[in-house]
């Protein structure tokens, strides 16, 4: 295992916690010494643990495919800025109207077929007083339509392609025309969650010192809109004090941010419905360097929401002793590796073959990855549809079995009855060339090697340890990988950077077990955001008519469980991705005297304007 960037000395000093020589690492690290200085004054401000190595430096709610991330979209944007409609509720994967800015939508077909959903907005001001009206909605709309091929979220074909026209009524209700007959479950899951009313008479403009205007209202102007709003988002120095970023209509507004650690103080936002009792008066996202530094933090007691590292569960009770409680954050979401189908790219024609992919599926034992390496704190997955628990909603019979079970001959087997010269702990290669049954495949040459170029993480140590663990059962079968270690926060961006670009690609595969969560849009798992021809967030370039056409019909089919769950046996058998047990997102460790914390969302949203303390 060849490791870029970090070397073996650099890892003395582990402690071993999982079978067939697969490490996990500890870090060292720095807890923030004002971390300890909040608690010691019982300000009333929740201190909330960010994730390590990832803190957030972007603000902005029309996110990039690289700032798609749990640091950036639900701790960050949606406390500033929520969407339309939001899911999550009570701990369960459904529709919140309580926190979704408007009614639900009021679905109708017109004369010509049509659906047409009639929207009314809640009464809410922004920060500075100004009511959130029809036309915030106007302007996010016309920024979306100028450049929505950077959004992370967009799908080519679905919105806001697929719609006809937006009637605005009043200043309160609007009408959104799409194109065609659409499934209301997709279109409140998928589509309309996306709108994110936005303050323009505060960021109509393009610059900082500019006046407000009506730029938006014109393409050209509109983007030029969008590059200032863009840039200004970038600019991490100055996101704790520019103006434009103190005008929200979420439960919080940045009171502070340091760029150079990424701490992150909010305060209440003042015109936001707060309950009327048990109030915070502050929150603050910490930074720490290494989950050790993390561990300390909650031990000694100065932070108020933290994380129990898989590797240390043993310090449960003491921290149980210590007055915090602890909760197991499960959340909707898939992982595993992302395969790389660029065109051109050397190992896109063998990953390409049907038979490879089973033959690395079955070197994947999930059972020993959930005991090992997820001490029992993982669900078995098989596909992008989220099981968490084994409770997992539209889970197809065949999706809830093992379609290639673990089988190293198999696997072996596979791999000799296409033509391959297998060297199990070496490198295999390709001897029959060809695209007939016993030969390797279209495109595969012959002499082609089983050799791949895998990302990953050392960031964390159970994704470290479960790469390990791939590198380890992949060599069995003479699958070589040569092996880059990047911070966690960097694997969307490096993935973003590789959608379909060859030229900037340095990738044939990569381990991403933490940022595939549902929620944020899509809520509901169709396919669209990450196997359609072209979207944005489709970061291995997978393109096929077949696999487009059955995600055309999970959107607009009259019966759409039963789209969606064809398409989830389709990719079952596919694996189009290897798919690995999915975790518990964090094993969560929260004081005691700090109430609401609980029950975790399964989207990966928090919600501290629910949090208070108790004497």
């Amino acid at each position: 295992m060849q490791l870029n960037g970090c070397s073996r000395r650099a890892l003395a000093g582990v402690a071993t916690v999982v079978s067939a020589g697969t490490l996990a690492i500890g870090f060292l690290g720095v807890v923030p010494a004002s971390a300890h200085e909040r608690q010691a004054k019982g300000s009333g401000t929740a201190t909330f643990a960010e994730i390590v190595g990832e803190p957030p430096t972007y603000f902005f709610p029309m996110y990039t495919a690289s700032y798609w991330t749990t640091a950036y979209v639900p701790w960050v944007s949606y406390l500033m800025w929520p969407p339309l409609y939001q899911w999550g509720k009570d701990g369960k994967t459904q529709f919140n109207p309580t926190t979704s800015l408007a009614e639900k939508p009021v679905i109708s077909t017109n004369t010509t077929g049509d659906t047409v959903a009639t929207i009314t907005l809640k009464p809410r001001e922004w920060s500075d007083g100004q009511p959130v009206t029809t036309r915030d909605v106007e302007f996010w709309m016309n920024l979306l339509e100028a450049d929505k091929t950077t959004f992370a979220a967009y799908v080519p074909g679905s919105f806001p392609d697929n719609v006809k026209q937006i009637n605005y009524l009043s200043s309160t209700k609007f009408q959104v025309v799409f194109d065609k007959k659409y499934s209301t479950y997709w279109l409140l899951g998928n589509e309309l969650d996306q709108i994110t009313p936005i303050p323009q008479h505060v960021w109509d403009k393009t610059s900082l010192s500019g006046a407000v205007g009506t730029y938006d209202k014109t393409p050209k102007g509109a983007k030029a809109v969008w590059t200032f709003l863009q840039g200004q988002a970038k600019t991490a120095s100055t996101l704790g004090t520019n103006p434009l970023w103190k005008v929200v209509d979420g439960p919080w507004q940045v009171r502070s941010f340091n760029a150079t650690n990424g701490e992150i103080s909010m305060a209440p936002d003042p015109k936001y419905p707060w309950p009327q009792s048990h109030k915070l008066a502050g929150f603050t996202e910490v930074p720490f360097t290494s989950t050790t530094a993390e561990l300390d933090a909650l031990e000694s007691g100065s932070l108020d929401v933290g994380y129990v590292p898989f590797t240390s569960l043993k310090a449960i009770p003491q921290l149980e002793s210590e007055g915090y409680k602890i909760a197991y954050w499960t959340q909707a979401a898939f992982g595993g590796l992302i395969l790389n189908y660029a065109k051109d790219d050397p190992a896109a024609p063998i990953l390409s073959q049907l038979y490879v992919r089973q033959a690395l599926t079955h070197l994947v034992d999930f059972k020993a990855i959930i005991d090992k390496i997820y001490h029992g704190h993982a669900s078995y997955a098989s596909s992008p549809i989220p099981n968490p628990n084994g409770r997992g909603s539209n889970v197809t019979v065949l999706d809830k079995k093992d379609p290639y079970p673990y089988s190293v001959s198999t696997a072996k087997k596979l791999l000799a009855e296409h033509g391959w010269h297998v060297v199990p702990n070496g490198t295999s290669t390709c001897a029959k060339p060809g695209t007939g049954s016993d030969e390797c495949g279209k495109g595969v040459p012959k002499g082609a090697k089983l050799k791949f170029r895998i990302v990953g993480t050392q960031s964390s140590s159970t994704q470290y340890a479960l790469l390990q663990y791939i590198d380890s059962q992949f060599s069995a079968i003479g699958a070589s990988m040569k092996v880059k270690l990047v911070p966690e926060g960097s694997l969307s961006s490096l993935a973003a950077q590789c959608s379909g670009n060859v030229t900037k690609c340095s990738w044939d595969m990569e381990l991403w077990m933490g940022e595939w969560p549902l929620g944020w849009t899509p809520y509901v798992e169709t396919g669209g955001n990450t196997f359609f021809c072209g979207a944005t967030s489709n970061y291995g370039a997978f393109c096929t008519p077949k696999m487009d056409a059955m995600i055309t019909a999970n959107h607009e089919s009259a019966q759409p469980i039963a789209a969606l769950e064809k398409w989830e046996n389709y990719m079952v058998k596919q694996q189009v991705q290897i798919y690995m047990p999915m975790p518990a997102y964090r094993v969560v460790a929260y004081k005691g005297n700090l109430h609401g914390v609980t029950p975790l969302d399964p989207y990966l949203q928090i919600y501290p304007q629910d949090w208070y303390f108790s004497k």
